[in-house]
């Protein structure tokens, strides 16, 4: 399928439509249903699946499905599976990646952009909840650092250049900086974020690698999708030419998205992830009220 239009809608722009599938993760985290729950109140939604990382107690009075999901392929089959009983032209696909791992979402972009289905078109609503503040905790060791699945970027001998977005817990820059040893990077972070406090946090837990490329720093609102696809994109035109291009989102979700969408459309670039493994921590983390969500609608057509 090819990408007609992506474009940030609110979410009252959601009202009245009718939501074929919708699909979202549950954890420990406590933004899992806040979009749902939000929705329900104005919407009709025709089929719910939530990817659970635990095994879940069936509960007969519960009409959410709830799948649990061990990899980022399973999750293609199943969304492939739900997507085939669907028989319109046209469907709407609601896709609340606030609790997913990142190779999952990737995953969903990738089968939505490069399978052709029966149907004519795929509207993808790609939500993200934001969160209040939580004191960052002591970082795990980075145990894996490496392209996300899905897609195979062809090497070159073009030297690196490296697109980090910083997040708030120390070391995770320093440590793909290091593995990869770029020729040029580039470090983007939110200022302003919805708390003062993330922008504080991140800018003394990265106080050494802001400290050296001053020249080289870009900020963005976190709320603000459409000017942070300009400032990547601008950045890529620049890049493209003399250098391979690596993008690692370490820091909010929807710099992930459109990094995760920038990829889809310049093939050249690859994005790649800093994991701890198994051992990761944890963050309880609270929506920061139930109207407030950071929503790309992107058209597929067949």
């Amino acid at each position: 399928m090819e990408i007609q239009y992506g474009k940030q809608i609110k979410i009252n722009d959601f009202k009245d439509k009718i939501i074929d599938l919708f699909l979202c993760v549950e954890n420990h985290e406590k933004r899992s249903y806040t979009l749902y729950n939000t929705l329900l109140k104005t919407n009709k939604i025709d089929n719910q699946i939530v990817f659970c990382y635990k095994e879940i107690d069936y509960d007969e009075n519960v009409l959410i499905k709830k799948i649990k999901t061990n990899n980022h392929t399973e999750v293609i089959n199943i969304l492939e599976n739900e997507i085939q009983k669907i028989n319109k032209d046209t469907i709407n696909i609601v896709i609340d990646y606030s609790c997913m791992t990142k190779s999952w979402y990737y995953s969903i972009i990738l089968y939505l952009k490069n399978k052709e289905n029966r149907c004519k078109n795929i509207i993808s609503y790609f939500s993200y909840t934001p969160s209040k503040y939580i004191e960052p905790k002591k970082p795990k060791p980075n145990r894996s650092i490496a392209p996300l699945p899905g897609k195979y970027v062809v090497p070159t001998d073009k030297p690196k250049a490296l697109i980090v977005c910083l997040g708030y817990e120390q070391n995770k820059a320093e440590g793909i900086i290091e593995h990869l040893d770029p020729k040029k990077y580039y470090l983007f972070y939110t200022k302003p974020a919805s708390d003062k406090k993330f922008v504080n946090t991140i800018e003394n837990n990265n106080q050494n690698i802001l400290r050296e490329k001053v020249n080289n720093i870009i900020t963005y609102s976190f709320d603000d999708l459409i000017n942070l696809e300009k400032e990547l994109t601008r950045l890529y035109f620049y890049l493209k030419d003399e250098y391979s291009i690596i993008i690692a989102p370490l820091g909010p979700k929807p710099f992930s998205f459109i990094s995760m969408m920038l990829s889809v459309k310049y093939s050249d670039i690859d994005i790649w992830r800093v994991g701890s493994g198994n051992d990761i921590n944890e963050y309880y983390n609270e929506p920061i009220d139930d109207k407030s969500f950071i929503i790309c609608e992107v058209y597929f057509k067949n």
